[in-house]
C-alpha cells in the first residue's frame, strides 16, 4: 500500500502536483496520485479518502481550496494542505486551508510551497515518539494545545528552541522573521485581539515560507496535528477515533 495520498482538486494544478510527485520519486517514497474536487466531485472525495490505509496526505487546491480541509473531515491522518495560485497571490487558499474548526486540522504551507509540503510528509514517515512545546509560554493557545496533549496522555517537553528528533510545536506571532528549520515544525501564529485585523492576514503571508501552519490562536489544531502525526503508528488511533465522534456528538446536541 502506498504510504502518501497525493490529491489535488483539478489539473489547473499540476505545477503544485507535479512537484509533490517528483520530490517523492526522487525520494522513493509510494504514493497515490488522485484528482478530485470538494465542489464537483464530493462523492469521489469521500470515496478516496476513506479508502486505502495511506499514513500522510498531501491536498492542493486554489480559490476555496477546500479540499484538504474536506479530506480531513474524513480521515485521522496528518493532512498537509497546499494553497495553488489563483487570486490575491494565494491569500485566499491560504486561509481557507489554514483556518479550520478546532479538532479538524490541516497543516498548511505557504501559497504555492508545494516542494515543502513533500518534504514535510517525508519527515513524517520517520516516525516520532515526542512532542516538544516551543516559543511563548503565557497565551490561550499553548494552553489548549497542552490541555488536548493531556487530554489523550501524549507526553510533552516544554524547550527555548527547535530540537530534533520531535514534532515541535512552535507558538509564535507571525511578524516576527522565522528561521527555516531542518526539524519537523508545527507553527501556530500567535496575535493579540487589538491586533486582530484584515491586514494582519498580509503578514501571514509573508512569513509562511517554510515550516507547516495551523490557524491563527488554534492550539488545539497545533495538538490533534501533532497526535496524527504520532498515530501513524496507530497507537492512537482509538482515541482519535473516539475524539471526532466526542466533537461531532456535540455539534448534533447543539441542533437538537
Amino acid at each position: 500500500m502506498p504510504e502518501i495520498l497525493v490529491l489535488f482538486a483539478s489539473k489547473s494544478d499540476e505545477e503544485s502536483y507535479n512537484k509533490v510527485i517528483s520530490i517523492l520519486k526522487k525520494s522513493k517514497v509510494s504514493y497515490d496520485f488522485k484528482l478530485a474536487s470538494a465542489h464537483k466531485t464530493p462523492e469521489d472525495v469521500d470515496r478516496i479518502a476513506s479508502e486505502g490505509n495511506y499514513k500522510v496526505v498531501i491536498s492542493g487546491a486554489g480559490l476555496a481550496a477546500a479540499l484538504p480541509g474536506a479530506v480531513a473531515a474524513k480521515t485521522i491522518r496528518p493532512v498537509i494542505g497546499i494553497p495553488c495560485p489563483g487570486s490575491y497571490e494565494g491569500l485566499d487558499a491560504l486561509l481557507s486551508i489554514m483556518q479550520m474548526p478546532p479538532g479538524i486540522p490541516v497543516l498548511g504551507v505557504g501559497a504555492s510551497k508545494a516542494g515543502i509540503a513533500a518534504y514535510s510528509a517525508i519527515k513524517m514517515l520517520k516516525g516520532y515518539k515526542k512532542i516538544a512545546l516551543v516559543g511563548d509560554k503565557n497565551n490561550d493557545a499553548r494552553k489548549k494545545a497542552e490541555e488536548m496533549l493531556k487530554k489523550f496522555e501524549v507526553s510533552y517537553s516544554n524547550s527555548d528552541e527547535i530540537i530534533d528528533n520531535a514534532i515541535n510545536i512552535d507558538f509564535t506571532f507571525f511578524d516576527e522573521p522565522l528561521e527555516e528549520k531542518k526539524q519537523l515544525v508545527i507553527y501556530c501564529p500567535l496575535i493579540e485581539k487589538k491586533d486582530d485585523k484584515a491586514e494582519a492576514a498580509l503578514n501571514l503571508l509573508k512569513h509562511t515560507e517554510h515550516g507547516l501552519w495551523v490557524g491563527l490562536n488554534n492550539g488545539t489544531n497545533a495538538a490533534i496535528a501533532a497526535i496524527e502525526i504520532l498515530n501513524l503508528d496507530n497507537s492512537l488511533e482509538q482515541q482519535l477515533i473516539s475524539y471526532r465522534k466526542e466533537i461531532g456528538g456535540k455539534v448534533r446536541r447543539e441542533n437538537k
